[in-house]
């Protein structure tokens, strides 16, 4: 059977680490492992087949790649190898000091990246934490969350990783996100509830059914509470995501959404239009986000969102922000 592999993956190097496998010499296949030419780490292919080894021969492979992580090297990126080679060949025998190492590594990367499409060790050390059951850091989640979402990998490397990954219920790094993350804690079950399905919400256009749902689920909570804290969240927002350009993350962005499109259906207030208006005017980024609050506005009941759409008629310099904008009003 195939394996799934990295994009930039050699099938012959796949090939031969089977046969070495096959061959059952695991001090030759411990050499070719860490002394690889190619800087680059192992991808799916070669890991799918270290993971699947009998434990004695990960035990082995896992005391080889100790002692070469521990060697103290002249290049660090050695280390970094054997480091990440163990994790390949922990399931099941991790050591504490191993999963230490792991994270150390991947928080590493998460302070350095907002996302990855070639670190095939950000998803060998994840899988080898969660293997451990460790809990990983809310901004390694973050990391990998939107590695999947921006870049071409194979859901059948990330859904081992991706599926098992519940909390944080956002990505943080983002105000309006962050203000969600501490608020939730205190708020209860009805927003907790509303959260999880604004993250299914349609970035484009609502479904009659999640209005419903989104209404029904914020039933509980007293409308000018739940209008004054989502115009809070949604009003950190208009400062945009965490994004360099300041685009939003591609995680939150459905929640975020949703947020928009719950406050479209409550009772019209001046706030809540002017922090729908604020959505589209004020990010240093033109998202899709722009054409949800546009949207909204157009639906907020008795038509109170219309002026608003005026005003922003005359201020917007996007052309397709004036084309929207003109369908909304016409709609």
């Amino acid at each position: 059977m195939d394996l799934v592999t990295s994009p930039w993956e050699s099938a012959e190097r796949v090939e031969y680490v089977r046969e070495l496998v096959g061959k059952g010499d695991l001090a030759e296949l411990s050499r070719a492992l860490l002394l690889a030419r190619d800087p680059w780490h192992e991808g799916f292919g070669v890991t799918t087949v270290l993971r699947g080894l009998p434990e004695p021969d990960r035990v082995a492979l896992a005391q080889s790649f100790v002692e070469h992580a521990a060697a103290d090297p002249v290049d660090a990126e050695v280390g970094n190898r054997g480091l990440v080679l163990l994790a390949a060949v922990s399931r099941e025998v991790a050591d504490a000091s191993w999963c230490a190492a792991w994270e150390s590594l991947l928080v590493e990367m998460a302070d350095q990246l907002w996302s990855s499409g070639i670190a095939d060790e950000l998803w060998t050390c994840s899988h080898a934490l969660l293997d451990a059951d460790r809990r990983l850091p809310d901004a390694v989640v973050g990391l990998l969350r939107r590695s999947a979402l921006e870049h071409d990998w194979h859901p059948e490397c990330t859904a081992p990783v991706l599926t098992r990954l519940h909390e944080p219920v956002l990505n943080p790094g983002e105000p309006w996100a962050d203000a969600v993350l501490a608020d939730s804690r205190s708020l209860g079950d009805p927003w907790l509830g509303f959260i999880d399905h604004a993250k299914l919400a349609p970035v484009a256009r609502p479904t009659r059914t999640w209005d419903r749902r989104a209404l029904a689920l914020t039933a509980p909570i007293d409308t000018e509470v739940l209008r004054r804290t989502m115009t809070a969240w949604l009003n950190l927002a208009t400062n945009g995501g965490g994004r360099r350009d300041g685009g939003y993350d591609p995680y939150n962005l459905p929640a975020l959404a949703g947020l928009t499109w719950l406050l479209s259906l409550l009772p019209p207030h001046p706030a809540s239009i002017r922090t729908l208006g604020a959505l589209v005017e004020c990010p240093p980024s033109r998202t899709r986000l722009t054409g949800t609050a546009i949207r909204a506005l157009a639906r907020v009941p008795q038509k109170r969102g219309h002026p608003e759409l005026e005003r922003l008629s005359v201020r917007a310099r996007n052309k397709v922000t004036q084309r929207q904008i003109r369908e909304a009003l016409i709609a």
